[in-house]
């Protein structure tokens, strides 16, 4: 099974939350990272991003502000 998870991440007190998207079926991964995205997208306008930051910050992986604070997307395996 492969997991999509969100973390976000400050200077100041290390890992603030960390979300996990679960892709168990094959045929549905779209869905899954679909889903992933626009709560990473969320995250990330929430907490200062532009509408176009997000599009380059979904393929790098990552946003990050000045203040240190972080949010990445990321793929593990179970």
């Amino acid at each position: 099974m492969r997991i999509i998870n969100i973390i976000e991440t400050n200077t100041d007190n290390g890992i603030n939350g960390i979300e996990s998207f679960g892709v168990f079926e094959e045929q549905l991964s779209q869905d899954v990272v679909d889903k992933a995205e626009e709560n990473f997208k969320a995250k990330a306008i929430e907490n200062g991003a532009s509408e176009d930051d997000v599009e380059d910050a979904i393929e790098n992986g990552y946003y990050a502000r000045k203040d240190g604070y972080t949010i990445s997307i990321v793929w593990s395996s179970i």
